[in-house]
């Protein structure tokens, strides 16, 4: 799973997030499953719009990044992979 979720990474999120603490556009990914519940994770990659909405500390980072976090279209799957490589991180 982590290949896997690396592979994703490597295609539609390295643009924006780095593996490291550092910000490129988005927020740098290294700590992430420490400091967010996995659940919140998925929720982001799955359902940004939603997320964007409703949630106050997705609103927060999308006011400090000033970019909306486009939809990727990922699967479940894809969004599970890419969170297991968050955790190796």
């Amino acid at each position: 799973m982590v290949e896997k979720g690396k592979a994703t990474y490597d295609v539609k999120c390295q643009a924006c997030h780095s593996t490291g603490p550092n910000r490129v556009v988005g927020p740098g990914w290294k700590g992430v499953t420490e400091r967010r519940k996995p659940e919140w994770i998925m929720n982001m990659m799955l359902n940004i719009d939603v997320m964007l909405e409703t949630d106050p500390e997705a609103q927060k980072g999308l006011e400090e990044c000033l970019v909306r976090m486009p939809n990727q279209g990922l699967s479940k799957d894809q969004g599970r992979e890419v969170l297991e490589f968050m955790r190796t991180l």
